[in-house]
């Protein structure tokens, strides 16, 4: 059917007619429009259905072309709403059914029952079959563009279609593959931008991700390859009860622990290991030893056991098992630089990579919407005056986008205009009743005749009423007008905050046990406050009527009130609010806490951070809907490979307890238990495979992603707060721009053919003639002098204080001791002095040993003189400055310095014999000393950027701590009115509750963390809300049944709602606030340090780019050796097969060392050493044949400096492990045979992306460094807190015998273990027990006590405050320093890799160079500089431009370089040049138009570069520039022409001849 037919036919098709139900006439329904016919290379169709415009192939499955009915009919139904809608219907119910699905038949081990769900599996799979028939119909199936199998998620349908097929016709059960169909939703979902961002951020960040997880594998590779070397068969070495195996059995005695050798065994047993005489296993790992699942007895083990290290749990557990069978300070380095690189760097480089493609897809959405928003503006203008034109469009065929779309407009606009009409009317009609003139005076003859004689009087009776209420309204208006001032009155303001608050404090005393007459009394205070509430309603919603609802907090406050009068009526009806059946109506009150939240109005950044709270709220609705469809998932598929096949208490039996074991892995919390536990039931090692991919999509990336949504939330909400101030300062600086703006477009070298650069030669002259008045041609000149002529001003002055007013109304500014003692404070040693006295003060802390009184003497000499010295500084500062009144700089007036006195005094206290016992806990206060280090480390820059940051960041950690605080206290009251008093238990577990307990001679005990008040509910939410120990914590709420009764298992299930909602708002949103808080916080300290926010952003570009080229030097060029050996053998060392075949073997080392394994076969054992003797003895020719032929150059490339290393490394670790002498240390030499791995860094030379991550590495490793140095001070400070007040402590669960407070060491690592999360709860808890009939412990602090009772310590109460204050400082604010600085760093790095020029191109410039100055002088002569750009890559060189000679000139012309005479010859300098060819590039290309530098600070950090750069030429003159010289060259070029001219033609015409070259005359112009 031709195009003219189908315009024939469209009046007869928009007539109601009954075949249009019937779909007998498919082109009313389907438009369509056939684009260049055969002429159209693309060969698409485009189809306009439902509003949509498609293109789709012209011919599906070479069967149905455009004009076929069925496929008409086909694209109309899959394109209709109504049937996506249907689709995903049918999704949801399959998944219902699929989640429903009972698998109870596997305890029985036999065959799946038939049962209902199959026959709707079979009606599922039909109705799955004809949508993909319908879609490949549509679209075509594949080998056209826009057909079916080129979109994504059909990719996904056909492969669930396919099995769905075979599932048909096969007894196997693949509903584990069916269930990919529940990813499907997505597709509709990507419709919503927000969701679309969050899915292209996931896709994006997919080569980026890649490229992380190539070099976290490396990572695990490496260390891999190590532990092989080293823990191999070590957890073999048990005590056994013969000295040497009789036979091929050796029996362990029954001690559990390993061992080095038989001293660490009882007496009569003998260390051994069976590897040793060839013997296989002879016990079986138990729990103790994870069940043997964590081993590095192959690289497959050592992976799993290296991942379980990155996740930070159970890592510690690791540490203890192996030390106890090898050296502990190899088996703490080998994990402490584990967590480091891999669980601190490369764990969070996940995060940057993620927060990178979300801030990158957020600008393609904002762009995107921008651009939608101009076109539809622009379309609304069109549209307009298509209008206006009364021009009519073919409502069937479509002949371009834009006739579609004013179609759909025009019936928009004559629907609005049908509405419009009768509203119009109304209001004409609502008029001339309002006018009484017009209804007496016979205005009534304007009404139709066909209006009753009731229509008319209906008005005037209606205006009567109105007039008598008028009277009414007035007054009710005033009382109105009354209530409101009442109301907006601060005082009744005051009051009701005041209410709110005390309303608070009687919800938290809210406790078990209490009395009956003050539950009473706290019950009719809650009556009280519910009436006071009820009034304020009541007031409120008399004085703004409806207005009323139109503020979301009344409405929230009605709410509230109205559930609070609901729980009172029911509570006085009868029923026990304490704990009847109303106590979750009860718990309903605490609900009023979110009235806190009105504080904002008046308080302007919490104000803020609620703000950027509610902007994130969005982000957060989709990215939960993202992770309910991959929890569903791994739920769903969980179920079908696990259920019923391990008695596990969580487990996947069904779909509830699935979803909560998918969200105990997402959290990260005991998953490797839950591994051990799955794999020892099944018998198997393959269950981990699907923990562990559950974990690196669900807790490394999906989780990731919502803190990046975190992280960018909170910048823009500090963008939007600083915007005014930006725009207002951008004003001038945009008017700048504007004024310059045609001029950027003038000259685009790298943009333009060669023949345009000809045109545009008087442009470029005229702007070289402006910069080159009074023979100051060279614009480089200009700049350097801004640098040059700068006064630098030191800050020599900054310490000399002015001595102010009289102090301590003794010492005047003119007095000699002052003055004396001013200037003692004021040298350069004093400083240095006493940091030299706080180290050793520090230190002399950390040798205290608490279970040792030998050296408490020496070292209390040693404390008395030290702080006798802390006391004579205290006094000279005092002297100098004054105390407390003498002006602002007093001795007083000072933090740190208050500091300081507050710990002299507690330390002069502790001299007295006889108040040492009394201040021995006081005297810790010392160690606060250690602090004043700072004084020196902030002169990093680094570092002194993190504390900034910190103390920048407080102001908004305070208000997210008031979020917390409000939150912690929301769920803690509601955990109390729901928990409190059901964490009792009894051991003897028979029993119904406490009565029948004690009779039976149990103990009633109480668990450790509980809701019995509110002040315990928040100490067990904030543990939960770090998510260690969460689990155990839900399994006693789930077991609790209430007051007095003993648990019971899985009592109530649906309370593990509460503790997974309050892990999502309490964990993954609120305790993730910090990281972004501190993330803002740092990345604005950096830029308000670097002075760098009032610069353009061309200014700090060219700043950027003039370090990278101060930072480079002219390097020596090898100069080859005439022997013609050394030459052939530099053309094979520099060939690429030769660089192919040592990249090969460095490939092939790293498989054979990861292809051994315990107890492998003895031939396989020495050919892999044979192996590595070969690859030892290819990589030393390779370095003896380098060091021939480049001989000491060979060591001014760090890669040959690297591979030199490890190849000495390697020989020493052969020559050791041969040696008889050297044979007891076997691991060091399996330490050094492990060196050779590190070769395989060189393949980072050859990747660019992953050249990205490593420079990450690189780039971030001094902040590391930094930070790491700021976290080891923080831990040193808590470690002796800790040690001088738990030493004692009786051991526990928390506090072990490898993991306690006894001596410095392992106090600090226990604080470090802590710090990743590991049993932090349990340790605190041990430090702060209280003595139990079951768990009895003394009170005592001293060494006395000790050696009487050993480790017999309770602790106190203090010990919760200081490790909670230890996890808030260490865990929450310091490691997530580690989290803005690898995210700052690797937006560096990719800033770099986008930069408009490299540091590569720079390297470039700089080895091409060398060629020309082989001696690296930093000069070479102008004649050759041409031929130097030609050679020059872009975008500094002139590489593959094909200039010609003439061209050639002009560009060499505007450079405008400097040129000097050495020794008779022309010479351009190095840094000149590269500065002149870089200033050149980036005007020509429009990045940069301006090159002053405005900016005295970026100047100061510039000028010492610049000096250093340019101290070479600082005393050489030069006459003339480039420009100047290529004149000069081509005059005499052209002069020598002429002469030979004149010599043939012996004629006097040169100066004519001359003259009348335009190019000469264009340069002499």
């Amino acid at each position: 059917m031709s195009e003219q037919e189908v315009q024939n036919e469209a009046p007869n098709q928009d007539q109601p007619q009954e075949n249009q139900k019937r779909f007998m006439n498919l082109f009313s329904l389907v438009n369509y429009m056939i684009g260049k016919g055969k002429e159209d290379p693309i060969d698409l169709v485009e189809f306009s259905v439902h509003g949509k415009l498609l293109a789709y192939t012209r011919k599906s499955l070479n069967l149905f072309d455009a004009e076929n009915k069925i496929r008409l009919w086909a694209i109309w139904m899959i394109e209709w709403i109504w049937f996506d809608r249907f689709i995903i219907t049918v999704i949801l119910l399959n998944s219902i059914l699929l989640a429903i699905q009972d698998y109870s038949w596997r305890e029985t081990n036999l065959e799946a029952p038939n049962n209902w769900t199959d026959s709707f599996e079979y009606l599922f799979t039909a109705i799955f079959i004809i949508e993909f028939f319908l879609k490949v119909i549509a679209m075509g199936f594949l080998f056209d563009k826009q057909t079916y199998l080129r979109d994504g998620w059909n990719f996904i349908d056909f492969i669930v279609v396919i099995t769905g097929i075979i599932s048909l016709f096969i007894s196997a059960r693949v509903s584990a593959i069916r269930i990919v169909r529940i990813m499907r939703p997505l597709r509709s979902i990507n419709s919503l931008k927000e969701m679309k961002v969050l899915i292209i951020t996931l896709l994006d960040s997919l080569p980026a991700l890649g490229n992380v997880v190539i070099f976290l594998l490396f990572i695990i590779i490496l260390f891999g390859i190590l532990g092989l070397q080293i823990f191999m068969g070590a957890l073999e070495n048990r005590c056994r009860i013969t000295e040497y195996p009789i036979g091929n059995i050796w029996k362990a005695s029954n001690y559990s622990k390993l061992c080095q050798d038989s001293s660490n065994c009882p007496e009569g047993t003998y260390c051994g290991n069976p590897n040793t005489y060839n013997l296989p296993q002879q016990e079986s790992d138990d729990e103790n030893f994870n069940f043997g699942y964590t081993n590095f007895n192959n690289i497959i083990s050592a992976t799993f056991t290296i991942f379980q290290a990155l996740t930070t749990e159970g890592w510690t557990k690791l540490i203890f098992i192996y030390q106890e069978a090898l050296s502990t300070t190899i088996v703490f380095i080998y994990f402490l630089l584990l967590i480091f690189l891999g669980s601190f760097f490369v764990v969070n480089l996940i995060l940057a990579v993620i927060n990178d493609s979300f801030m990158a897809a957020q600008m393609k959405s904002i762009m995107k919407n921008s651009q939608i928003s101009a076109s539809s503006l622009q379309q609304e203008e069109q549209n307009e005056d298509i209008e206006e034109g009364d021009q009519q469009i073919d409502p069937i065929a479509l002949t371009s986008n834009i006739h579609n779309e004013d179609q759909t407009q025009n019936h928009q606009f004559e629907h609005d205009q049908q509405i419009n009409e009768p509203i119009q009317q109304n209001i004409n009609e609502t008029n001339a009743i309002k006018s009484q003139d017009i209804l007496n005076n016979g205005g009534l003859k304007q009404i139709s005749k066909s209006n009753s004689v009731e229509q008319v009087n209906q008005p005037l009776r209606q205006q009567s009423k109105q007039r008598f209420q008028k009277q009414k309204q007035t007054k009710f208006k005033e009382f109105q007008l009354i209530l409101i001032v009442i109301i907006e009155n601060k005082y009744f303001l005051s009051f009701i905050t005041c209410i709110i608050i005390l309303n608070t404090i009687t919800l938290s005393l809210d406790r078990y046990p209490i009395s009956k007459t003050e539950y009473e009394i706290l019950d009719i205070a809650n009556q009280i406050f519910t009436v006071i509430f009820t009034i304020e309603m009541l007031l409120k919603l008399i004085a703004f009527d409806i207005n009323y609802l139109k503020d979301s907090m009344n409405i929230f406050d009605a709410v509230i009130v109205i559930l609070s009068l609901i729980e009172w009526i029911l509570s006085s009806a009868g029923n026990d609010s304490s704990g009847g059946s109303f106590s979750a109506i009860q718990a309903f009150r605490t609900l009023r806490l979110f009235r806190l939240f009105k504080l904002a109005r008046t308080w302007s950044s919490f104000r803020k951070l609620l703000t950027a709270i509610a902007a994130t709220i969005g982000g957060i609705a989709y990215f939960i809907i993202l992770l309910l469809l991959f929890m569903s998932v791994a739920a769903l598929l969980g179920m079908e490979l696990f259920a019923y096949k391990t008695p596990y208490r969580y487990n996947f039996n069904n779909y509830l307890t699935s979803m909560l074991v998918v969200f105990m892995l997402l959290t990260n919390e005991s998953w490797n238990t839950i591994a051990y536990t799955f794999m020892y039931d099944l018998e198997s090692i393959y269950p981990v495979i699907y923990f562990v991919v559950v974990i690196i999509f669900g807790n490394f990336i999906l989780l990731k992603l919502f803190i990046a949504i975190l992280i960018n939330n909170f910048h823009e909400a500090n963008i939007d707060s600083s915007q005014y101030l930006e725009e207002n300062r951008n004003q001038q600086s945009s008017k700048h721009e504007q004024s310059i703006g045609d001029n950027l477009q003038s000259i685009k070298i790298n943009q333009v053919s060669p023949e345009q650069i000809q045109q545009s030669f008087q442009i470029i002259k005229s702007s070289a003639n402006q910069q080159t008045n009074n023979n100051t041609s060279s614009r480089f000149k200009n700049l350097s002098l801004q640098f040059m002529t700068t006064p630098t001003v030191l800050n020599s002055t900054l310490n000399q204080s002015v001595l102010e007013g009289v102090s301590l109304y003794i010492f005047p500014p003119q007095s000699k001791i002052r003055l004396k003692v001013s200037k003692l404070i004021n040298h350069k040693y004093f400083e240095l002095f006493i940091l030299i006295i706080i180290i050793i003060s520090s230190i002399l802390l950390a040798l205290d040993d608490p279970l040792s009184s030998s050296n408490s003497v020496a070292l209390n000499v040693v404390d008395e003189i030290i702080t006798v010295l802390f006391i004579c500084e205290a006094l000279l500062k005092i002297i100098h400055k004054g105390f407390i009144i003498n002006g602002p700089d007093s001795y007083l007036r000072s933090p740190g310095n208050i500091l300081d006195l507050i710990v002299i005094v507690f330390s002069s206290l502790a001299f007295d014999e006889n108040q040492a016992q009394t201040f021995s806990k006081i005297k810790i206060l010392r160690v606060i000393r250690v602090l004043r280090p700072l004084r020196l480390i902030v002169r990093n820059e680094d570092l002194k950027m993190s504390i900034n940051a910190l103390f920048n960041s407080l102001s908004q950690m305070m208000n997210i701590a008031l979020v917390c605080l409000i939150f912690f206290l929301l769920f803690g009251i509601f955990g109390v009115t729901q928990f409190k008093g059901s964490y009792y238990y009894c051991d003897i577990y028979e029993v119904n509750d406490k009565l029948e307990c004690l009779d039976n001679g149990g103990s009633w005990t109480n668990k450790k963390f509980n809701f019995d008040n509110v002040l315990n509910a928040m100490i067990t939410l904030f543990v939960i809300s770090t998510t260690e120990g969460w689990i155990n914590l839900m399994s006693d709420g789930i077991d609790s049944r209430g007051i007095d009764l003993n648990p019971k298992e899985n009592n109530a299930y649906g309370w593990a709602c509460y503790f997974v909602i309050f892990i999502i708002v309490g964990s993954f949103f609120i305790i993730n606030l910090f990281a972004g808080v501190i993330v803002e916080a740092f990345q604005s300290e950096k830029d308000r340090l670097s002075q760098m926010r009032e610069i353009s952003k061309q200014e700090l570009e060219w700043y950027e780019i003039q370090k990278k080229i101060y930072s480079s030097n002219p390097i020596e060029k090898f100069k080859i050796s005439k022997n013609k050996l050394i030459k052939k053998l530099n053309e094979f060392i520099s060939s690429d097969k030769f660089e192919i075949f040592i990249l090969s073997v460095i490939i092939l080392n790293t498989c054979v060392m990861t292809i051994q394994y315990l107890r492998s076969p003895k031939e396989l054992t020495d050919a892999i050493q044979i192996l590595n003797w070969i690859f030892l003895a290819i990589f030393s020719i390779e370095a003896i044949l380098k060091l021939i032929v480049y001989k000491r150059f060979y060591f001014t490339f760090g890669w040959n400096v690297f591979d030199f290393t490890v190849v000495l490394l390697t020989l020493l670790g052969v020559i050791l492990e041969q040696s008889d002498v050297l044979s007891n240390v076997g691991t060091a030499t399996s330490i050094l045979r492990t060196f050779r791995i590190f070769r395989v860094l060189r393949l980072i030379k050859s990747a660019k992306n992953l050249r990205i991550i490593f420079g990450t590495f690189l780039v971030t490793l001094p902040g590391l460094v930094s930070v790491g140095g700021l976290l080891g001070i923080m831990l040193f400070i808590f470690a002796v807190i800790f040690m001088n007040l738990f030493p004692y402590v009786k051991r526990g669960e928390g506090v072990t015998d490898n993991s306690n407070f006894s001596s410095f060491g392992v106090s600090l690592f226990t604080l470090f273990k802590c710090s990743t999360g590991e049993d932090w709860n349990l340790v605190m808890m041990d430090i702060a027990r209280s003595s139990q009939p079951n768990d009895i412990c003394l009170d005592f602090n001293d060494y006395v006590n000790y050696t009487e009772y050993g480790f017999m310590d309770c602790g106190n109460f203090a010990g919760i405050l200081l490790m909670i204050i230890f996890m808030i400082i260490v865990s929450l604010i310091m490691l997530n320093l580690f989290v803005a600085i690898i995210i700052e760093g690797f937006q560096n790095t990719s800033k770099e890799e986008n930069a408009s020029i490299k540091k590569l191109d720079v390297e470039n410039f700089q080895q091409l160079w060398k060629d020309y100055d082989k001696d690296a002088t930093g000069f070479i002569q102008c004649k050759y500089f041409t031929q130097f750009m030609i050679s020059l890559p872009q975008p500094l060189g002139w590489l593959k431009l094909k200039y010609s000679p003439a061209q050639q000139r002009i560009r060499m012309a505007q450079l405008n370089l400097p040129v000097y005479n050495l020794n008779g010859k022309n010479m351009f300098y190095y840094y000149q040049a590269l500065i002149c060819v870089a200033q050149d590039y980036l005007e020509s290309s429009g990045f940069i138009s301006n090159f002053d530098i405005s900016k005295d600070i970026v100047k100061l950090k510039l000028q010492p570069l610049i000096e250093k750069a340019f101290s070479q030429v600082s005393n050489l003159e030069t006459e003339f520039d480039s420009s100047q010289f290529m004149a000069a060259v081509l005059i005499q070029q052209n002069a020598k022409r002429c002469f030979k001219k004149l010599k043939k033609l012996k004629s006097s015409l040169v100066v004519a001849q001359y003259t009348n070259d335009d190019e000469v005359q264009q340069f002499v112009s």
